[in-house]
């Protein structure tokens, strides 16, 4: 069996349920390993694909456990990892010129003072694989840090992965697993798709990139189904999409403006991804009011709806409860007409991911309370966490079994739901 570890983002619930979403879409068996805030390990029977960091939004790092280590074995067990020949053998990516590496040390489940014991080792395990690939006549050099991990961003800019290694030491409570960095999150690529872009619609908000990709892994579809964004705004999900593969792409809002945004950033898209071949791909963008969407589109035709739709109007303070009252009954009024004409265009089975805003007023929870409803007219909500990791404490669900986007400080907060058609 192999062993592959997972950094994950701020929001491990979200990293968790993506890669496990993946994983599902593309057939893999997994078994857990180990799994905390910091890190996910699972087992596979067979290598997973060089390119499924690119397919995830929320995972940091990804790479393939080589080594492990019991805490009450001898030490030299532990030594013995470190030694010139094993790095060399199973950690380089390369052993022509100056060599660059970096080690980093992350937390899966251990205490505390685990933790900080081997923390304290690191400048010295370092010192330690410098010395022992020199007597490998290797000339090896390594990043120096504050903390004890590196940075996605360090690891890149170091080049790492092509002129050496990260080394990644998952301390959980019985022994220590040490494997090799294999990718990293494109940060870069994220943030020119979100910045870079010509249209971006402040005003009405934006939805990360990240977080678009997310919720379209969410949907567990191939790529050759026809996947919808009916509140497309600036076309942020349907980039995603584009990028994933999806080649029948279909996006539509009531504004003429967002249909001349997101028509505006796919041309740029196309523009400046030139691995993308525009010629393959089947995409309509078109103005229309969701509660009329059906009229545009053929009954049972999509396979999937991913979106964010109007949240309510833009805030400039904290809303009174009665406010915060109003605001979630007048999108849920809006969202239920969705849902009807959405079950019309939607085949049986169909997937919607949606975002329902959540208002947290003085440690009280305020939600669009229409999920009744919504089953009433034939959908069912679908468990975004596998309910072996559920119960975990890093694992942060609503009691309405779905999962929260946002900071702690922000007064609201993005619900990602997952409903299927019966």
């Amino acid at each position: 069996m192999l062993q592959y570890f997972f950094i994950l983002g701020k929001n491990p619930t979200l990293s968790t349920a993506e890669i496990i979403s993946v994983l599902n879409k593309l057939q893999i068996p997994f078994t857990f390993k180990t799994h905390s805030e910091e890190v996910l390990v699972l087992s596979t029977e067979d290598e997973l694909p060089l390119e499924f960091i690119k397919t995830l939004g929320g995972t940091i790092k990804i790479g393939k456990i080589i080594d492990e280590a019991g805490l009450d074995d001898d030490e030299l067990l532990f030594e013995k990892i470190f030694e010139g020949q094993n790095i060399a053998d199973n950690y380089l990516s390369t052993k022509d010129g100056k060599l660059h590496f970096g080690l980093s040390i992350y937390n899966g489940g251990a205490d505390n003072k685990v933790i900080g014991e081997l923390n304290s080792q690191l400048k010295y395990l370092c010192v330690t694989v410098k010395n022992n690939l020199k007597n490998l006549d290797l000339k090896a050099g390594f990043v120096r840090i504050k903390d004890r991990y590196l940075s996605s961003v360090s690891v890149w800019k170091n080049q790492l992965l092509e002129k050496g290694m990260e080394m990644v030491l998952i301390c959980t409570k019985e022994k220590i697993l040490v494997g090799k960095t294999l990718e990293v999150q494109e940060f870069e690529s994220f943030s020119f798709r979100d910045y870079g872009r010509p249209q971006r619609d402040t005003k009405s908000g934006l939805i990360p990139p990240k977080l678009a990709r997310m919720m379209i892994n969410f949907a567990q579809v191939g790529n050759e189904v026809k996947l919808l964004d009916p509140f497309c705004g600036s076309g942020t999900i349907l980039q995603e999409a584009i990028l994933l593969g999806y080649k029948k792409i279909y996006g539509s809002d009531i504004n003429q403006k967002a249909v001349y945004d997101t028509n505006t950033n796919i041309d740029w898209l196309f523009e400046n991804f030139r691995q993308l071949d525009k010629s393959v791909f089947n995409i309509e963008i078109f103005l229309s009011d969701v509660r009329l969407i059906a009229q545009n589109i053929p009954q049972d035709s999509i396979d999937a709806v991913i979106t964010e739709p109007f949240l309510g109007p833009p805030l400039f303070k904290r809303l009174s409860s009665e406010a915060i009252d109003n605001t979630l009954l007048e999108v849920g009024r809006l969202y239920l007409s969705a849902f009807s004409e959405l079950r019309k265009i939607l085949q049986t089975g169909g997937k919607v991911i949606i975002v329902f805003p959540a208002f947290e007023d003085w440690g009280k929870m305020y939600f669009v309370e229409i999920l009744s409803k919504i089953k009433d007219m034939g959908f069912f909500q679908t468990e975004m966490i596998p309910p072996e990791i559920a119960d975990n404490s890093f694992i942060k669900l609503t009691n309405r079994g779905t999962i929260l986007y946002g900071d702690n400080e922000q007064f609201m907060k993005r619900e990602i739901l997952s409903f299927q058609k019966k």
